[in-house]
């Protein structure tokens, strides 16, 4: 049989294998006319809509019609929904009350009501917030559902709760085996690794002179040496631990500048402004401590010139689904100095591509490192694109979800 290509996928022929190409055209072939609708809760903003927005149309162009629609969650569920994260993510103990669950599946409910008349042959749920879909609306047959956030380490008064919804879906997917839910059979779970698209306009090729005047333009000095976190402004990147790093790698370096660069784009991120506030006050009046948060600002090249030319990449994550961030900063030839949250040490090899301590001051050891010895940068971020090549770009991604399609497929015709 003949195999037809498409210019999305055939774009990585060099990149990756040719068997890897192969498999991912022999998937799609059987699936193709299958309507897959995706629901999470946020259009901008956030790793899930980063994903779908490089994912499905790869998918259309391989004859998989693909549908995707946002819920937009009211106040009382993003609150509900916040706090129930932490917890699933090991923080603090909470509390469930089964009032507070009356009311977010009622949110939930009405959320959905733009949506009830929309009809798919396969659906797909993105993440906690809305796990309970698959049992409250039952014509979602069959359905997926994907864990995006870190559960390694999950309350079991959380877990509890939303594994009630789980038996909904034949397929749960997770995107690092850590995550997986250990009470799910293993027929019912899959992992989903995933990958950046290494063409999109965030990882063009920038010139160090566009990359000098992009961070001029954001008030970075070029002549001084620059550390970076990109991500989100959430209690769990740990953004505070940056500007900790920064102020010990100062003692010794007094020219170095610090950036967190997070745009306030993502509705479902309900905290994000106030941590914000309190990022500013922790700064203080030093100016070399730059928040950038204006999504306006912050434009794919603007961000882009950040990882490229920062002279050390940071994820201070404590808690971590994958980190797009840690791959994309890896591509760009830059060795992370993360932490051991989840996904961040499953990219990351210690002491290869990357370093990985969880206190300020053995990070602030590595990041000195980097700054003074630019040979072992060098190396170190030639291991990084390469393992990036080898494991964590698109067409990996789209292989694993097209298995996991595929599978449950399987497992309808089969019942």
């Amino acid at each position: 049989m003949t195999t037809v290509t498409t210019p999305g996928l055939e774009r990585f022929r060099g990149l990756v294998s040719d068997a890897l190409l192969s498999e991912i055209y022999d998937l799609a072939r059987p699936l193709q006319g299958v309507h897959v609708l995706h629901i999470n809760t946020t259009a901008q903003g956030g790793g899930v809509a980063a994903l779908l927005r490089v994912l499905l149309p790869l998918a259309r162009e391989l004859g998989i019609p693909h549908t995707w629609r946002v819920v937009q969650l009211d106040e009382f569920a993003a609150t509900f929904m916040a706090r129930l994260t932490d917890m699933l993510q090991g923080g603090e103990p909470g509390l469930i009350t089964p009032q507070d669950q009356r009311q977010f599946l009622d949110s939930l409910r009405s959320a959905m009501q733009p949506l009830v008349d929309e009809r798919a042959d396969l659906y797909y749920v993105h993440d906690i917030q809305l796990a309970p879909l698959g049992q409250l609306f039952p014509y979602m047959r069959p359905a997926l559902w994907f864990n995006h956030i870190d559960t390694a380490r999950p309350d079991p008064a959380a877990l509890q709760y939303i594994s009630q919804f789980l038996d909904a879906y034949a397929l749960c997917t997770f995107n690092t085996p850590f995550s997986v839910f250990p009470q799910l059979p293993a027929e019912r779970t899959a992992v989903i690794t995933l990958g950046i698209d290494p063409f999109s306009e965030r990882h063009a090729p920038l010139s160090e002179s566009e990359g000098v005047v992009l961070l001029a333009g954001s008030g970075i000095d070029p002549t001084r040496p620059l550390i970076t976190q990109v991500s989100r402004f959430g209690r769990w990147k740990n953004p505070w631990q940056v500007i900790e790093i920064y102020r010990l790698v100062k003692q010794r370096h007094p020219e170095v500048q610090v950036a967190l660069v997070g745009a306030l784009e993502a509705s479902d991120d309900i905290r994000a402004q106030a941590i914000l506030a309190d990022l500013q006050q922790c700064a203080g009046d030093d100016p070399d401590i730059h928040l950038l948060w204006d999504p306006a600002q912050l434009t794919a090249p603007v961000v882009n010139a950040f990882q490229r030319f920062s002279q050390v990449i940071l994820q201070r994550s404590s808690r971590e689904g994958f980190g797009l961030t840690v791959t994309e900063a890896m591509w760009k030839y830059q060795p992370v100095v993360g932490t051991s949250a989840t996904g961040v040490r499953y990219q990351i090899t210690h002491g290869y591509d990357g370093f990985l301590a969880d206190d300020a001051e053995s990070a602030a050891s590595y990041t000195l490192r980097l700054l003074e010895e630019r040979e072992l940068r060098r190396q170190m971020g030639e291991a990084a694109h390469r393992s990036v090549q080898e494991r964590f770009l698109l067409p990996m991604m789209l292989r694993d979800y097209l298995a996991a399609l595929l599978r449950v497929r399987q497992l309808v015709a089969s019942a």
